[in-house]
């Protein structure tokens, strides 16, 4: 008998601790919600756990849901994370700051910023730098470059900040990013530089910047395609000027013996099939 009232009094006292626990984290979510910060501030002092979920949300997803963004800056510092967007503080930052576009979020990617966070990586290996320029956000870019990056990083797709930043199509972030020394020909896990994937979406000034800076006009894809192919493929008549100005090779073949103009000629992109036979296609 007295074994089954100790064991009653310890599973009364436990029930009693985990009850209270629930209670404390519903009021730190209340407190969030409210924007108490003094009272955000206290739980902090004294749990270690910020990163419980109620309802699949983190305290940082509450946080952000109800526009509090002082305290999911505080939460972010403290290693707050998200159930949403299970990624590093400055990540999640700027991806909420692209997402949402608002000054708001910008100023909590500004309060957490530091050396350690801008060297962190996601599971795909992006930098914050990856995810600042993939936004095609000069400010971002520069926030992050504030401090030591490596401008050359390369996520698990071969990507640098440099490509992403020419996929987004602001010149801005392409110059910005190639002044402070991001290399133009590196290519991704299929071969395309930079070059290639400005044509690739007809960013005409980015297309242009990268030549006058350089990028090789012929280069080759995993499967041999050259930007020129690409355009002309496309019927990107500008890009198709621009790149034989630069001295694109008109006789280059692709993997499946594809040349720029069988591409032109397949698509019936007549201005691009004279383009290409004034400069000896054949």
């Amino acid at each position: 008998m007295k074994k089954v009232m100790t064991l009653f009094v310890i599973i009364s006292l436990l029930s009693g601790c985990f009850s209270s626990k629930e209670e404390k984290q519903q009021r730190f979510i209340q407190a969030i919600e409210q924007g108490n910060v003094q009272a955000v501030r206290d739980y902090m002092e004294k749990e270690k756990n910020i990163n419980f979920t109620i309802k699949h949300e983190t305290p940082l997803d509450v946080a952000m849901r109800t526009g509090q963004r002082d305290i999911a800056a505080q939460l972010l510092k403290a290693g707050g994370k998200s159930a949403v967007m299970p990624l590093p503080p400055l990540h999640f930052a700027l991806a909420s700051s692209i997402a949402q576009g608002d000054e708001e979020n910008i100023e909590i990617v500004k309060q957490i910023v530091n050396e350690q966070t801008v060297r962190e990586k996601d599971k795909e290996n992006n930098t914050p730098l990856h995810i600042a320029a993939g936004s095609g956000n000069v400010d971002l870019v520069q926030l992050v470059c504030q401090y030591d990056v490596d401008i050359n990083a390369v996520n698990k797709h071969g990507e640098t900040p440099l490509l992403l930043a020419v996929q987004a199509g602001n010149v801005d972030v392409v110059r910005f990013l190639y002044e402070r020394g991001a290399n133009v020909e590196i290519s991704n896990e299929a071969g395309e530089t930079p070059l290639y994937k400005a044509v690739e979406r007809n960013f005409i000034d980015v297309a242009t910047y990268l030549l006058e800076k350089g990028a090789d006009v012929n280069t080759k894809t995993n499967i041999g395609k050259t930007p020129l192919m690409v355009a002309s493929e496309y019927g990107y008549d500008q890009l198709v000027a621009l790149l034989l100005r630069y001295g694109a090779d008109v006789h280059v073949k692709d993997d499946t013996d594809n040349t720029a103009l069988s591409l032109a000629q397949y698509w019936k992109h007549e201005t691009i099939i004279k383009q290409l036979k004034e400069k000896g296609a054949k």
